[in-house]
């Protein structure tokens, strides 16, 4: 699934979002300072972007591996 892949750039917008929404949000957020918040946040999510983009490939190298079991 090609379009997954795309999932990918969602994190480095959000990376470079996160200081033109610093100045229109809260400057804390649960007692922490936004920025500190927004880039925990997306590190969390980075993550979990990158697991339904693996899912979403597959195991790509079973094909090739497959006959080779001794």
């Amino acid at each position: 699934m090609k379009s997954a892949k795309w999932l990918a750039a969602l994190p480095v917008a959000a990376f470079f979002s996160g200081g033109w929404l610093s100045s229109v949000a809260p400057t804390f957020v649960l007692g922490m300072p936004f920025l500190m918040v927004w880039n925990v946040l997306w590190l969390v999510l980075t993550s979990l972007i990158m697991v339904v983009i693996d899912r979403a490939e597959g195991d790509l190298d079973a094909p090739a591996t497959q006959g080779d079991a001794r």
